[in-house]
Order: structure tokens, then C-alpha cells, then sequence
């Protein structure tokens, strides 16, 4: 195993300090670590970081103070952050809740250096945000904190103990910097950060930091998804939507199987007020197979899902039903008559692709059965941040009502009909739920489900779509791609 390469940048502005880089190679020394100490020299700090930043070669590149106040051990600590994956920039602070000046997040972004120290480590990545950077005096770190929130980069704070107290700026100080920043960007003077995945705009930021990755979200659109570095050897740096790696399989029996039935049974009524009887049916992502088995009685069913536990499951149950993605499924058959994605459309990457397969699939006028989340929705809109991390666990994009129905009629589907979906969930979930989110509410609430059926029809901030695939060429069809060989583009 190759050791870890560190490029540790200095930029000295005035007289040189030899002594710091120094102690710098004495410490990195002990590490085990491939190191290079670069002092570029320059009369403007920015300059000489952006200087240093562009010669650096390690894997992690690390800005340090050139008058060291803190501890050489901080070094490590920031180059082992982002050497785990935790992190892809660290911005070293003095107090464990520093947020900086309250009007300059305001203007900027809420997450802020400390303007009394300059330690920040970048991955190999991460290093083109100071690149980016335009302001030549030290103010240069709030354009680093600016850009990596555009571009979606991970940030996490370092703890260090500095006795320093001179600031690089303050909160009226840095205020014409962060205008300037501002103003800088509506120019276009920074590089793009890469498009929404659902409608090609630019207008992205950052929308919340979950462990392990960030979730964007789009001004235009209203969609939220996933996005995350890939620096795998071989391979350019770009943006891809990679969900968490499950840490086990999936289980579909957090719900009683009554409960799953009549859930299955409202969708198969949903279907059957559009397709005939014996029509030909598709399921992505089967799932636990309830649905497959009610309608198999009624149409000729095929069912695909990429999860060959739940495959194996359905084909037990008499199903025909195939280990395939929808990309690498092969009809053999007739084209379908309609094809049903019950909460899958947000677990696909490619959300463009899936539409055009998808419609080569059906036949024309056939029907396309569409349930998801839909951020648009109060129910999301009032507990987005309590269900943020918990809905990203598997979900690559969240989209809006009208992105939805945007995107299909982009891709050549006429909308025939679009409402809440609702389904059943026992009481004792809604019970559990209710103590954890609402306990004030929850003893109220518990007395009043005892007069309710078991399992309980309810409201998830779902919608259902009803869309019908048009004869002949998609109308307004775009060419650029939702996936770009850089992370910029």
C-alpha cells in the first residue's frame, strides 16, 4: 500500500520564515507521509496561495499559516480527515462552534472559516476551488468557503489551539469582499458548477450536509439529489449520484403483510382504471412481489429489480420476474401496455435515460404509473430537515410536481392524471412515529386511532402520476447531457 502524499503550501507574503517550514518537515518525518513543503513567495497572499495550490502533486494539499500558531500535530489531524473520506475540505477553527460574523454568512454561505488562523486542507479534488479564487489578500478564504458550497463540496470543522488573536477580517471589514464575491459570480467569473440532473440548470447550491456526501438542491426546479466526487485511478475527477452503500440488504417487512396487500390492492386499482384486462404489464422494482401476485391475476405480468434477493423472492411466489436494471432489460415479448414505478423513478441516477428506455418499452399510448416524493408538498416542506438524512439513505433525487411534469412531457408522455398517493401503515408504526416526532401530540393522537382500522390509510408527501407515451419524436428534446465528463461541466 502506496503511503499517503501530502503537499503542504505556505504562502509567505514579505519576510521568509524558515523556521516554520522547519518544524513542518520535522513532523511530517515522523508521519510516514510522502511530503513536499512549497513556500511560493509573493507580495499578495492570494497570489502566492493560488501559486502553491497549482505545484502541489500530494493527494492532500494543506494551507498553513507561514507563522505556525498552532500546534505541527494539526497538520496530521486535517490530513487524516480527508484522507478517510470523512471530508473533502477542512477549514481549521479555534472554538468547536465558530460560524463567523452573522452577516457575512448572510451574504456569503453559512458555513465560514476562521479569519484568526489559515489552516485548510483540500483533497486532491477539492484543490481547484483556490484556483478559482480572485481576491489577492487573505479575504481569498472567504471565496474558498463561497466555492465550495457552489461546487458541493463536503466542509467539516478542525478544532486547534491557537493563542492568535489578529483577524484577516472582521464582520464590517468583510463585507465589500463578500459583495465583490457575490458580484464576481453573477459575472461568471468562476467556473460553472455542474448542471441539475432533472432540468440542466446551473442554479444549484448546496442544501444540507449529510455524513458521507451533500445534498443539492436546485432554485429553478425545486429537486434535491445527491452528489459526490469520484477519483477512482484512472479515471477524470467528475460529479456522479451515487446513493450510500447500504450496510445491509434491503428488508421489505417493516410493514405487515395486510398492510402491503391493501396498499397493493389501491394500486391495482389505480392501474386497472387505464389498462384493460390481460394487458401487458411491467413492474420496476418488484419489491416484495404484493403487488406481482394481486395483478398477475389479472394482466400478463413481468416484473424486473436489480436486487437479486427480491428477485429470487418474487420468482418463488410464481412470478416472472428477471434480476435486470432497467437499462440491461431484454423484452422478448410484445411491447408493454403499461409499466408502474412505485417509488423507484427516485432511485435512478439517470433520470432522462430511464424516460427514453421507458418509452421504448411501451407501445404508444400505452401508460406510465408514476409514484414519488414530491418536495413541493407540505408534508416534506414542514419536516425536510428531521427527514433529510433518512430519505438520502438509498434515493439519488427528490423531485418536485413540477419538474415531474415537466420532465414528461419533455420525454414525450402526455400527463392523463396526477394526486396524492396514500397507503396503508400499521398503527403501531404511526404510534412510534408520532412518540419520536410529535410527543406532545402522540397521547391525543393515540386515543384517537383506537376507532381507526388496523392497518390505517395514510398520507407519505407522495404524488401519482398518470402519463400516457406520445407517437413519434419528443417535443423540446434537449441534448445536453445531465451527466458531463468534469464536475464543472
Amino acid at each position: 500500500m502506496s503511503s499517503t502524499s501530502v503537499s503542504v503550501v505556505l504562502p509567505f507574503c514579505g519576510a521568509r520564515s524558515g523556521a516554520a517550514v522547519e518544524a513542518i518537515e520535522r513532523y511530517l518525518e515522523t508521519t510516514g507521509f510522502t511530503f513536499e513543503v512549497l513556500a511560493p513567495e509573493s507580495e499578495q497572499y492570494g497570489i502566492a496561495l493560488r501559486r502553491g495550490v497549482s505545484d502541489a502533486k500530494g493527494r492532500v494539499i494543506v494551507v498553513v499559516d507561514p507563522e505556525l500558531p498552532y500546534p505541527v500535530g494539526a497538520i496530521g489531524d486535517a490530513v487524516a480527515m480527508v484522507e478517510s473520506g470523512a471530508t473533502d475540505v477542512v477549514f481549521a477553527s479555534t472554538a468547536a462552534d465558530h460560524r463567523g460574523p452573522a452577516i457575512l454568512r448572510w451574504l456569503l454561505v453559512p458555513i465560514l472559516p476562521d479569519a484568526a488562523i489559515q489552516l485548510t486542507a483540500f483533497s486532491s479534488a477539492a484543490k481547484l476551488i483556490a484556483g478559482e479564487t480572485r481576491l489577492t489578500d487573505a479575504r481569498c478564504h472567504l471565496e474558498i468557503a463561497f466555492l465550495a458550497n457552489k461546487y458541493g463540496f463536503r466542509i467539516e470543522p478542525l478544532v486547534v489551539q491557537s493563542p492568535r488573536s489578529k483577524r484577516a477580517y472582521g464582520a464590517l471589514d468583510g463585507v465589500p469582499s463578500a459583495i465583490s464575491v457575490r458580484l464576481a459570480n453573477r459575472r461568471n467569473a468562476y467556473r460553472a458548477a455542474r448542471r441539475c440532473p432533472v432540468c440542466f440548470s446551473y442554479a444549484v447550491w448546496t442544501c444540507a450536509q449529510i455524513p458521507g456526501n451533500v445534498i443539492r438542491a436546485c432554485r429553478r426546479c425545486k429537486c434535491r439529489y445527491l452528489n459526490q466526487f469520484t477519483d477512482e485511478p484512472g479515471s477524470p475527477v467528475r460529479r456522479v449520484l451515487r446513493a450510500h452503500a447500504p450496510p445491509f440488504a434491503p428488508a421489505y417487512e417493516a410493514h405487515s403483510q395486510p398492510a402491503r396487500e391493501r396498499t397493493s390492492l389501491r394500486r391495482l386499482a389505480w392501474v386497472r382504471r387505464q389498462l384493460p384486462s390481460r394487458a401487458r404489464v411491467l413492474e420496476v422494482g418488484v419489491r416484495d412481489g404484493s403487488f406481482g401476485t394481486i395483478a398477475a391475476n389479472e394482466y400478463e405480468y413481468v416484473g424486473i429489480d436489480p436486487a437479486s434477493v427480491a428477485a429470487r423472492h418474487a420468482r418463488a411466489r410464481g412470478l416472472e420476474v428477471y434480476c435486470a436494471t432497467l437499462s440491461s432489460f431484454v423484452n422478448t415479448g410484445p411491447a408493454f401496455d403499461g409499466i408502474t414505478l412505485f417509488h423507484v423513478f427516485e432511485n435512478m441516477a439517470e433520470p432522462h435515460d430511464a424516460l427514453a428506455r421507458i418509452k421504448d418499452l411501451l407501445k404508444p399510448g400505452g401508460v406510465l404509473f408514476l409514484s414519488t416524493f414530491d418536495t413541493e408538498g407540505l408534508i416534506y416542506l414542514f419536516s425536510e430537515r428531521k427527514r433529510m438524512e433518512r430519505n438520502f439513505r438509498t434515493h439519488l433525487i427528490l423531485y418536485s410536481r413540477s419538474a415531474l411534469i415537466e420532465l414528461l412531457e419533455h420525454s414525450g408522455y402526455e400527463i392523463l392524471d396526477i394526486g396524492p398517493d396514500f397507503e396503508y401503515r400499521d398503527q403501531k408504526l404511526v404510534r412510534h412515529w408520532l412518540s419520536s416526532h410529535h410527543p406532545l401530540v402522540a397521547p391525543v393522537a393515540r386515543a384517537g386511532m383506537k376507532v381507526l382500522p388496523d392497518p390505517m390509510i395514510v398520507s407519505t408527501g407522495s404524488i401519482r402520476i398518470v402519463a400516457r407515451r406520445r407517437a413519434g419524436m419528443p417535443v423540446n428534446t434537449r441534448a445536453i447531457r445531465s451527466v458531463e465528463p468534469t464536475h464543472a461541466r
